[in-house]
């Protein structure tokens, strides 16, 4: 083989080579993946032109090791304490998350009366120090609970909120109002109570971490949407199996394989030269 050939064969193995490390370097985890819950629902002792309520939430978990959950209030605007949004609960079908701790709480926007008064919310330390959201976790086979004697406890193991709800372990909160920075899209024949408070315009986002090797985005479940400040007020739920996990595409694997291919199909076509 003469030395030409042998450069020209080293050259495209050499491109083909750096071409798929450059692409495989830039690619996305391929579990990276979110799920999306929605329920909806009416509320019966809502004052609005309105009785509908309507809440979504996003499951993700992109970065290794970390969950994040945006939950928002898709409903219309409200009208008494009953039509805000003040919690969410789950369960989680494998097992226990022992070490799942809520990491950052924050809402783009904080509205009163209409008027936003102020941006990019830390939900755990509102001015400095006020805990108005807070996380709870429990391997109690009876779930979290709720005030003793309630018709409606919480039998899901996680959760977070704006309001005690009675359950153990607790929240961690110390606000006052306890639907204060609950989740609201707008107003509606706003009563005093609601037209007086403190709310997260549309949506907050909340990350988690703690999440175990093996973590599994599809063993959520069981969503429970909470509003208002007791568990006998209004709740939705999610109760169909999840859709399957939204996987990040993985085409520029497939291109780095193409071009690997394509180099090896330049080198098969050289005809042999024989050395003298």
């Amino acid at each position: 083989m003469s030395q030409l050939y042998s450069k020209k064969i080293v050259g495209y193995g050499a491109y083909c080579i750096s071409t798929l490390a450059v692409v495989i370097s830039q690619m996305p985890r391929a579990d990276a993946a979110s799920m999306t819950f929605s329920a909806t629902g009416t509320n019966s002792i809502s004052g609005g032109s309105s009785t509908a309520l309507s809440a979504k939430a996003v499951f993700d978990n992109s970065i290794a090791g970390q969950l994040t959950l945006t939950l928002t209030n898709t409903g219309p605007g409200a009208s008494a304490p009953t039509d805000v949004l003040t919690g969410i609960f789950w369960d989680y079908a494998g097992s226990a998350l022992t070490n799942l701790k809520l990491s950052s709480a924050k809402a783009p926007t904080v509205i009163k009366n209409n008027v936003t008064t102020a941006t990019n919310v830390d939900l755990t330390k509102v001015g400095g120090n006020t805990v108005e959201w807070g996380f709870a976790k429990t391997t109690a086979s009876t779930g979290l609970g709720g005030t003793s004697g309630v018709a409606n406890p919480v039998t899901q193991h996680y959760g977070i909120g704006t309001a005690g709800f009675g359950i153990s372990p607790g929240f961690g909160l110390s606000g006052g109002q306890q639907f204060n920075y609950g989740i609201i899209t707008g107003y509606d024949s706003a009563n005093p109570a609601v037209s007086g408070g403190t709310f997260v315009k549309d949506s907050a986002t909340f990350v988690f971490s703690g999440l175990p090797t093996g973590f599994d985005l599809t063993k959520i479940q069981n969503i429970r949407f909470q509003y208002g400040t007791g568990l006998d007020e209004p709740s939705t739920y999610y109760i169909a199996p999840p859709p399957p996990p939204k996987r990040v595409p993985e085409s520029s694997a497939t291109v780095a394989l193409g071009l690997f291919a394509l180099g090896a199909l330049m080198v098969a076509k050289k005809k042999p030269l024989v050395s003298a």
